[in-house]
């Protein structure tokens, strides 16, 4: 199974964004990140809550999967709003969280544990149209989760933005 990441950084109005496409080992196949976009202070004012879902998913997400050069199968989002970019690609997209107790379970969420307890539990959920696949996506993430921190690739994003960002590219 092949995992396409997204993640955001903002950086003194500096907003920019990676795809980090990893096999079912968190091993990097491919990354892309978009150029840095400025954002002034009256755009912001503007766009108010709008322009996170208008740089995310309309600027960022969907020009970033259509770079990626290898196939991957499930694209992995840290923000929920996220999920509705299924309607625009061909894959299914799972928001990824750290479970907390009280999260209600319902037919498009499920929770992923590691079952030797070296990760915290997970909490996944998928968008409507992929609802018939939530049980074997999550066996798989389940699986991968056995031995690699799922979560972690999120970070290595972050990270690999503020590196080439000092470097100036």
């Amino acid at each position: 199974m092949r995992l396409a990441y997204i993640n955001f950084l903002i950086e003194d109005g500096n907003y920019r964004a990676g795809v980090l496409l990893t096999d079912q080992s968190t091993k990097p196949v491919e990354f892309r990140i978009t150029t840095g976009l400025n954002i002034d202070q009256l755009q912001e004012i503007l766009y108010g809550e709008a322009l996170k879902e208008v740089l995310y998913k309309e600027k960022f997400t969907i020009q970033l999967l259509n770079s990626l050069q290898e196939d991957y199968d499930v694209v992995l989002v840290k923000d929920r709003s996220l999920l509705s970019i299924r309607k625009e690609i061909e894959k299914p997209v799972v928001h990824i969280q750290k479970y907390e107790y009280f999260m209600p379970l319902n037919r498009q969420s499920h929770k992923i544990i590691n079952l030797q307890e070296k990760y915290d539990p997970l909490y996944i959920t998928i968008s409507s149209q992929d609802e018939n696949r939530l049980v074997s996506i999550s066996q798989q993430l389940n699986e991968i989760y056995k031995n690699f921190n799922i979560m972690e690739p999120f970070d290595r994003i972050e990270k690999a933005i503020k590196y080439l960002s000092e470097k100036g590219q």
